[in-house]
């Protein structure tokens, strides 16, 4: 990776590029990064930007006395992650866009992460509510490494609402997605989502 930087870097400065984690990183960022209402183009340039800030270290750019020198070397290492991820980043977010515009109105998804069962008093975690299923990819997508398709096909699915609220809204049993011990789950925490929609009139 490092060849994508000309030799004329001084070795302390190449040393400090840390290219080691970008595959870890690379999937938190594709999911955190999109722009939801702007062009796929916004999306796939933030997620790239935050590729590169998770391998420049903090002070890299006051370490560089030319500007010119400190841009030229973002602007390489930008080509090589456009290069790498660019046309993986616009499907993804092309899809992304494609699934907002089939999301119904009304249904909105509460992300539960907690150390019990969901009907247990007194369970440790939190409960965070989305108007929409990408919003909630956007938050926490990247927290699970779950088939999120299938996940939303499964919510899809629930057509069954036992819990009434007082503000005129049914809630889903909570379908777990994610559980203690799992591959990938290294939370000691159980994730669920429950789906929520208005009571009909």
């Amino acid at each position: 990776m490092m060849g994508i930087i000309s030799e004329d870097l001084s070795p302390p400065l190449r040393r400090r590029l840390d290219f080691s984690d970008v595959k870890n990183d690379f999937y938190r960022i594709k999911m955190s990064s999109f722009k939801k209402n702007q062009p796929v183009e916004a999306s796939v340039k933030e997620a790239i930007h935050q590729l590169i800030y998770s391998v420049i270290p903090y002070g890299f750019e006051d370490d560089i006395d030319d500007n010119e020198e400190y841009y030229r070397i973002f602007d390489k290492i930008y080509e090589y992650f456009y290069n790498q991820y660019g046309e993986e980043l616009t499907q993804y977010y092309e899809k992304r866009q494609r699934d907002i515009e089939q999301e119904k109105d009304g249904v909105k998804y509460i992300f539960v992460k907690h150390d019990k069962s969901y009907y247990d008093r007194g369970w440790r975690g939190f409960a965070k509510g989305f108007d929409s299923f990408s919003d909630l990819l956007t938050a926490y997508g990247s927290w699970v490494e779950v088939d999120w398709d299938e996940v939303k096909r499964k919510l899809d699915k629930i057509n069954d609402y036992p819990e009434n609220n007082f503000d005129g809204t049914m809630d889903s049993r909570p379908l777990r997605i994610s559980s203690i011990g799992d591959k990938g789950n290294n939370w000691g925490y159980n994730f669920s989502i429950v789906k929520k929609i208005q009571k009909p009139d």
